[in-house]
């Protein structure tokens, strides 16, 4: 181990090779980021996974089990149960995701570790984080986060469940303040933490890094030329907050029939935007390849004309803004969240929710080559800034910052 490294336990409720978004490859990055620069760490991933543990000279991933619904309270028993079971005192805890937060400050109160926690959701924040809105969300009385669960989609059994669920809300957020040092993955994420009553000494803000071996598919794969035919693309989960009835939508209101949009990924939405699809007779120009592989993946992004990240909520800092950027595809995203801002001028941003907005987004981006050319120019420089020594060198800092306390 390098002279003066901390030893490392990350605990995560996604991690490779079962992968539910992009938090698992975010955290996979740096965790083999971290041992390549000499550091011990090991991992806890929480993801039902039942394959053989995977160990290393550096450390080793330990897959263990997942409750079926995101029970905040059993999550962090299996947590504490399997940290316990290590036997083993760790210099630093880090919670990437922030559901088992509570399990790690538990565990390291009694073996005077410090704990590290990222914020890529919102789940301290709100009992609804899929609906976040800064201006009602972040000034919310206990009463309001009760209502506010109250109205999460689902039927009986989902409101039966959400007093529960709103008293383990509470006892997360009580936890989170004795946090040693937060991620957060951008400026806004850190804003609406601090409105929300976080400290804001404890919060430093490290973006998420571009994936190696992704820049390596992108410069093997080929730009594919599709004659006749304007290609859009979207990836990721198929969930009514990621706005992707939005995007058919805009699909609709374009009177082109060149246009042909991939959505590529899967999700609980999926039938519902295929239904939605063909009520605005646009059935037949949208595509559900379905969950892919990163190797499959790349064929599309090569394909692409245009990526669209059309969140209806405020997402941290979305992995795929930096897959597209590597395969220099140009981007439209919403208005919502971080996006625009990271991007510059490698994006054109919209009016979240505004679907004609969008669609007029997409044509400049579709039929003015000018246009997409200075954006694709624009995305290199974007990308330029997150790469892995940046943001490892950030997180090696911060480390060294909580082990002085």
């Amino acid at each position: 181990m390098k002279a003066g490294a901390p030893t490392v336990l990350m605990i995560t409720p996604d991690y490779p090779p079962r992968i539910t978004g992009g938090c698992a490859l975010s955290c996979r990055l740096l965790v083999e980021g971290l041992r390549s620069r000499g550091m011990n760490v090991d991992v806890l991933a929480f993801n039902g996974d039942i394959r053989d543990e995977i160990t290393s000279e550096r450390g080793f991933v330990r897959y263990l089990p997942h409750p079926r619904r995101e029970v905040l309270l059993q999550l962090n028993m299996y947590a504490v149960k399997a940290m316990k079971g290590l036997n083993k005192r760790y210099d630093i805890i880090h919670v990437y995701n922030c559901q088992q937060i509570p399990a790690a400050v538990f565990y390291a109160r009694k073996n005077r570790s410090k704990v590290v926690a990222t914020l890529n959701n919102m789940v301290p924040v709100c009992t609804n984080p899929s609906n976040f809105e800064e201006d009602e969300c972040t000034a919310c009385t206990p009463l309001d986060t009760l209502a506010c669960a109250m109205k999460r989609k689902g039927g009986i059994a989902m409101k039966a469940f959400m007093p529960f669920h709103w008293a383990q809300f509470h006892a997360l957020r009580r936890y989170a303040r004795d946090v040693d040092m937060y991620i957060a993955l951008s400026e806004e994420t850190k804003r609406y933490y601090v409105s929300s009553g976080f400290d804001p000494d404890k919060i430093r803000v490290i973006p998420n890094m571009f994936d190696p071996a992704m820049m390596g598919l992108a410069n093997a794969t080929p730009r594919t030329e599709h004659k006749g035919t304007k290609n859009i693309i979207y990836t990721g989960r198929l969930e009514v907050e990621k706005g992707l009835q939005v995007l058919i939508e805009s699909l609709s209101i374009i009177d082109r029939k060149d246009i042909v949009l991939y959505l590529v990924g899967k999700g609980d939405y999926t039938e519902q935007l295929k239904e939605l699809a063909v009520k605005l007779g646009v059935g037949d120009r949208v595509v559900f390849p379905g969950f892919l592989p990163q190797e499959e993946i790349a064929r599309y992004y090569a394909l692409a004309d245009v990526f669209v990240h059309p969140a209806l909520w405020p997402e941290p800092f979305a992995r795929t803004l930096l897959e597209s950027l590597a395969f220099n595809v140009p981007l439209v995203v919403s208005d919502k969240g971080p996006s625009s801002r990271i991007l510059e001028e490698a994006c054109l941003s919209f009016r979240s929710g505004d679907a004609r907005d969008l669609a007029e987004k997409l044509e400049t981006v579709l039929y003015d080559k000018v246009k997409a050319n200075e954006m694709r120019a624009h995305g290199r420089i974007v990308l330029s800034r997150y790469s892995p020594d940046t943001i490892l060198t950030k997180v090696e800092k911060l480390y060294k910052e909580v082990m002085a306390k």
